[in-house]
C-alpha cells in the first residue's frame, strides 16, 4: 500500500480509502468487522465516514466496529464531514462534537465540508472550519465539491490570519468526469496552495464498473451526463483486458495515477473488492503511462460541481430525531 500526505501540513493517508455511504448499513455487523480488518490488513487505513440522513447510524456501526478490532488510534485514519443542514444555528464544531460522540473517538483526522451555499461568507466558513482544527477536534481540515475560486479564496484568508488551511480537495472525479479537476482551475489551486485531490465518485457508482442500471442510490448526476457514461464503458471494457483488468480496476486506477491524488475513494461491501482495488494500485504503478493515452478519450464534457446537497428532504422512514 502507498501513503501520500494530504496537502502541504495534512497526514499521510492510504492512496485507497474507505468509504461508507451504503457500506455498513448493508452489512451484518460480523460482517463489518470481517470487512475493515480485511481492509487493515491490506494497508488500507483511512476510512471515509460521516452522518447520512437516509442512513443515521453509519457512525455508530464504524465507530462499534473499530472498538472491537481494537487498533491503536494512530493506526488508522478518519476522515470526517460536517454539513449545512442545521448552520448556523448549530455550529460546525458542536456537529462534529455529536459525530465524535457516535465513533466513539475524541478526533478524526481530516475534516471536510460540504461546499458553501449561495450567499455563504466563505472567510467567515474558514474560520469555523480551522476553529475545529485548532482546538483539537480534527487534525486538519478538507473540502468537499468547493469551486475553485472559493478554494483560493479559504487559502488566501487562513494564510492572512494564521489559521490552518484546507489540506484536502474531495471531488468528483473519474475517467468520465476528469475535465473539471484536469482543467486549469483546479490545477492552479493545487499548484498554488499545495492542497491535493481525495477523488470520489471514481467508479460513478458501480457504472464504470460495468452495472449500468445501479439499483442502489448513487452520487447526484451533475451536468445530466450518466448515458454518455454508460456508453463508454465497454470501451473501457476493451482497454482493461488489454492489461489483464477490469473496467473497475482500470477506473480506479485512472483516479489513482492524478499526480495531485491523494487518496482514491471507494464503496465495497465484499472482501473481494478489496483485493480487486489494490491490483488496480499496482495496475497504474506498471502501466499507468500506456493507459493514460488510451483513457483519454473516455471523457465526457459536460461534468459540473455538485449542487448544495438538500438536507432539507425527509429522514427516512419514521425516523425520529430530537
Amino acid at each position: 500500500m502507498e501513503f501520500r500526505k494530504a496537502g502541504a501540513t495534512g497526514p499521510e493517508l492510504s492512496a485507497l480509502s474507505m468509504g461508507s455511504w451504503n457500506t455498513y448499513s448493508r452489512l451484518s455487523f460480523e460482517a463489518g468487522v470481517d470487512l475493515v480488518q480485511h481492509a487493515f490488513g491490506l494497508g488500507i487505513n483511512t476510512f471515509d465516514v460521516a452522518y447520512y440522513r437516509d442512513k443515521p447510524h453509519t457512525e455508530v456501526l464504524f465507530g462499534r466496529i473499530l472498538d472491537v478490532i481494537g487498533k491503536p488510534r494512530d493506526a488508522y485514519k478518519i476522515v470526517g464531514k460536517v454539513w449545512f443542514f442545521a448552520y448556523p444555528e448549530q455550529s460546525l464544531t458542536s456537529q462534529l462534537d455529536a459525530s465524535l460522540v457516535r465513533l466513539n473517538q475524541e478526533y478524526v483526522d481530516v475534516v471536510i465540508t460540504e461546499h458553501p451555499r449561495p450567499g455563504m461568507d466563505v472567510r467567515k466558513l474558514t474560520e469555523d472550519v480551522a476553529a475545529i482544527v485548532t482546538a483539537g477536534r480534527a487534525r486538519s481540515w478538507g473540502t468537499l465539491n468547493w469551486t475553485p475560486q472559493d478554494l483560493l479564496v479559504a487559502h488566501e484568508h487562513a494564510a492572512r490570519h494564521n489559521l490552518p488551511a484546507p489540506q484536502l480537495a474531495q471531488l468528483k472525479y473519474n475517467v468520465a468526469r476528469c475535465g473539471v479537476v484536469d482543467g486549469p482551475d483546479y490545477q492552479r489551486v493545487f499548484r498554488e496552495t499545495g492542497m491535493t485531490l481525495h477523488a470520489s465518485d471514481v467508479m460513478e457508482g458501480g457504472i464504470l464498473a460495468g452495472r449500468l442500471q445501479p439499483e442502489r442510490n448513487i452520487g447526484i448526476d451533475t451536468g445530466k451526463i450518466r448515458d454518455e457514461i454508460r456508453a463508454i464503458v465497454p470501451r473501457l471494457t476493451e482497454i482493461g483486458q488489454q492489461f489483464g483488468a477490469t473496467s473497475a480496476q482500470v477506473a480506479l486506477a485512472f483516479a489513482a495515477m492524478n499526480p495531485a491524488t491523494t487518496s482514491v475513494l471507494f464503496g465495497a461491501t465484499r472482501k473481494s473488492q478489496l483485493d480487486d482495488n489494490v491490483k488496480a494500485l499496482e495496475l497504474a504503478k506498471k502501466h499507468g503511462a500506456e493507459l493514460r493515452p488510451l483513457l483519454a478519450p473516455l471523457a465526457v464534457a459536460g461534468h459540473e460541481n455538485d449542487a448544495p446537497y438538500q438536507h432539507a428532504a425527509p429522514l427516512t422512514g419514521d425516523f425520529i430525531m430530537n
